[in-house]
């Protein structure tokens, strides 16, 4: 008998076959659905994970910026007070409190003083641990020590690149390049360079004026021909372009010696940089008697103190970072009596952990520069 009803109501066993089949497969969809919406958040949550660790990272290094930045300001405070305070002799910066100043209305007191005290601050590039931050130090290099490319002659140019190997022909040709470039005129050196041959090379042109920074030469001409003098430049101060004349035996590096001292042998040169460690030269006579050396034509260029300009390099302790600044002392300047006359970041691949520092030489701060309060404040009569 057939079925009553709706035949139409009546399942197909095949239908039934398959009904499990499609449950299977529907349960198969929804899982893997699933694992991708899983996926994505995981995904989401992993970018957001990585925004955040960024986020924190780079806010941790605006902050150890900004605290090196706020360092490397009173670090110059400092510097400029101590240089505008206490005396300076042919050892450097005295900075000892048992300093004797003669009466200043006695000249022949004021020629014949003697300003030096128990501690001093050389300028030889020697490192000085900051007394009010331990996790800096600086080194304070003497403008004076140092080859000036605005002043210096084309004999004791050829000098200073003949220590580096340069080719002859390229060095008969950096010092007319310098000049070129330095001269407010448009005649060319024999082998120098003006406007034209800049232009024609799609390169910086000549400023015609004096160079503001060492770094500045490195777009002249040839000049980018000596990266070893660069790299020894960056490493610590050679060059300088200081407003300031003579020269200071007791501050300057080798290379300064043989560039400055004709008939100077390597060997000397070395020998003159270890005794100054410990005495320095009072006059140019110790330092030639020293150096095995005579300069009858060059008494009056010498001169064994710092002067106005120097080189500072701002090191940081722990991660090394430095920065170097050209700060220079205009005592006569109505305005301001100092300047920086330029500052930048040492290039990564040239700072070097200060293996000299030592902790326990350190640059004192303005406190322990200043007079002493009680000292200051007592009268005639109190005790």
């Amino acid at each position: 008998m057939r079925p009553r009803g709706n035949p139409e109501s009546v399942c197909d066993p095949r239908d039934r076959k398959r009904t499990p089949a499609r449950a299977e497969s529907q349960r198969g969809f929804i899982l893997v659905l699933t694992l991708w919406i899983v996926a994505f958040f995981g995904l989401g949550v992993a970018a957001i994970n990585t925004w955040v660790s960024r986020a924190i990272e780079n806010a941790r290094v605006l902050k150890e910026r900004a605290e090196g930045d706020l360092a490397f300001s009173d670090a110059k405070s400092e510097i400029i007070y101590a240089l505008g305070t206490r005396p300076m002799t042919h050892r450097g910066l005295e900075t000892g409190r048992d300093l004797k100043r003669p009466d200043i209305t006695d000249m022949m007191s004021v020629m014949s003083a003697n300003y030096a005290s128990s501690s001093y601050i050389a300028f030889d590039g020697r490192p000085y641990v900051l007394q009010g931050n331990p996790n800096y130090a600086i080194q304070l290099q003497d403008g004076r020590g140092l080859v000036n490319l605005n002043f210096i002659t084309p004999d004791l140019l050829r000098r200073l690149l003949a220590l580096y190997d340069v080719p002859e022909t390229l060095r008969n040709q950096l010092p007319d390049t310098l000049a070129d470039w330095i001269d407010d005129d448009d005649l060319t050196h024999l082998a120098g360079a003006e406007k034209t041959d800049y232009e024609r090379r799609s390169r910086l042109l000549p400023s015609n004026a004096p160079l503001l920074t060492p770094r500045e030469a490195q777009n002249i001409l040839g000049w980018d021909e000596v990266p070893k003098l660069w790299e020894d430049d960056m490493k610590s101060p050679i060059l300088t372009t200081c407003a300031v004349s003579g020269f200071n035996p007791n501050t300057a590096p080798k290379a300064a010696l043989l560039t400055y001292v004709p008939g100077l042998t390597d060997q000397s040169a070395s020998q003159v940089v270890e005794k100054r460690l410990d005495t320095q030269f009072r006059h140019a006579r110790d330092f030639m008697s020293a150096a095995d050396v005579i300069v009858p034509n060059e008494a009056f260029f010498f001169s064994v103190s710092p002067g106005n300009c120097t080189i500072i390099d701002f090191v940081n302790r722990v991660t090394n970072e430095r920065i170097r600044f050209s700060l220079s002392l205009i005592p006569l300047s109505q305005n301001q009596p100092w300047q920086v006359d330029y500052a930048f970041r040492v290039p990564s691949q040239y700072r070097g952990a200060l293996d000299r520092a030592d902790p326990g030489v350190t640059f004192p701060t303005p406190e322990a520069l200043a007079p002493d309060q009680s000292e200051r404040n007592r009268a005639a009569g109190l005790r």
